[in-house]
């Protein structure tokens, strides 16, 4: 993604989380992460609020221990896995574009 922000010109912001009020600072260095992620929205909510939100996501949507099958990492997904033929992201993307070449090899077409 390109943008217009030179990373030398970032400075610290001063922003007031959204359910505590209470102010925060978003430094050069987190904004630089967004940048280069691509991330456009400022943050919202304070580390501390942010955490508590997303202890609330994770008791609607919990998170469950896998070991993934290829590379032997422990990870976190968020659905129950009913087998343990389970892969870590890194090793889906992997798998998953190693079919995609072997599809293209073959000259099948195949939506992303």
């Amino acid at each position: 993604m390109t943008t217009n922000v030179n990373i030398e010109d970032l400075a610290d912001k001063s922003l007031y989380c959204k359910d505590c009020g209470n102010k925060f600072i978003w430094t050069a260095g987190e904004q630089k992460f967004f940048l280069e992620r691509g991330l456009q929205n400022m943050p919202k909510r304070c580390k501390i609020c942010t955490a508590k939100n997303r202890e609330k996501l994770r008791e609607k949507h919990p998170l469950w221990w896998i070991k993934c099958r290829v590379c032997g990492k422990k990870n976190e997904v968020p659905f129950e896995p009913l087998t343990e033929d389970t892969l870590c992201e890194e090793c889906f993307i992997k798998e998953t574009a190693k079919r995609d070449q072997k599809l293209a090899d073959l000259g099948e077409k195949f939506d992303d």
